[in-house]
Formats: C-alpha cells, sequence, structure tokens
C-alpha cells in the first residue's frame, strides 16, 4: 500500500511539474566565453516565457560577467535584457527572467564593468539561438 501510494504521489508531481503539452521546456548551456559560465532551463507558454539560469564570474579580474538576452516575436518589437553580477557582491547566482514575447530566445554571454549603476559592456561573444 505504501508504495502505490509513493507512486501515486510521484507520478503526480511530475505530471504538475512538466504542465499542460503545449508548454515547451528545455535546457540551454552557455558558448564558452572566457570569464562567463551560464545555464539554465526555458519554459515556453502561449502567453508566455520563464527563463531560470545560473550565472558564475570564473576570472578574478576586474570585469563582471553578464548574460543578454533577446526574446523575439513575428509583429513585436524584440525585448533585450542584460542580467549582470554586482562586483561586490556573490560571484555565482541563480536569476530568473520572463518574457511575453514567445517567438525565439537568443542567448549572448558577455563581461563589462559597473559604472555607478549602469553595466557597460566591453566584450559579448556571439548571439545563440536556444529554441
Amino acid at each position: 500500500m505504501w508504495r502505490v501510494a509513493t507512486a501515486t504521489l510521484t507520478a503526480g508531481v511530475i505530471i504538475t511539474a512538466l504542465g499542460p503539452a503545449s508548454a515547451d521546456t528545455g535546457f540551454w548551456r552557455s558558448a564558452g566565453l572566457p570569464g562567463v559560465d551560464a545555464f539554465g532551463v526555458y519554459r515556453t507558454r502561449p502567453a508566455r516565457v520563464a527563463l531560470a539560469f545560473f550565472l558564475k564570474d570564473t576570472r578574478k579580474d576586474r570585469y563582471g560577467a553578464a548574460v543578454r538576452f533577446s526574446f523575439t516575436e513575428r509583429h513585436h518589437r524584440n525585448a533585450v535584457r542584460v542580467v549582470a553580477l554586482r562586483p561586490a557582491g556573490a560571484k555565482r547566482r541563480w536569476r530568473t527572467v520572463q518574457s511575453a514575447n514567445t517567438g525565439h530566445l537568443y542567448v549572448q554571454e558577455c563581461v563589462g564593468r559597473w559604472h555607478g549603476k549602469a553595466f557597460r559592456i566591453k566584450k559579448c561573444g556571439g548571439w545563440r539561438r536556444r529554441y
């Protein structure tokens, strides 16, 4: 009886986690720009896309790691977001980004410096299409 209850509970958790059949889920990894290590999971739904990712600064230099995302959709303006690690903060962190543009996701790894509250990009890798 205990095994049947555990199996039923496990199946319910998996079905709930995966959600409806129309949602696509995928994994992405960074392209290998020196100083940046990033990977994450994206989940697309008809109305929005959610992206949870881990960003790590692998070099001990004066530049910080950043990831630039471009969410595209036909007949809509592209939504570009930059997520960077603060210089005095943690050198690695989990972050989440959401967008209503569900057409395609492009990811670009970057390094740069903080100037006050603004992050200025020094160098970026190439744009990579994730879905």
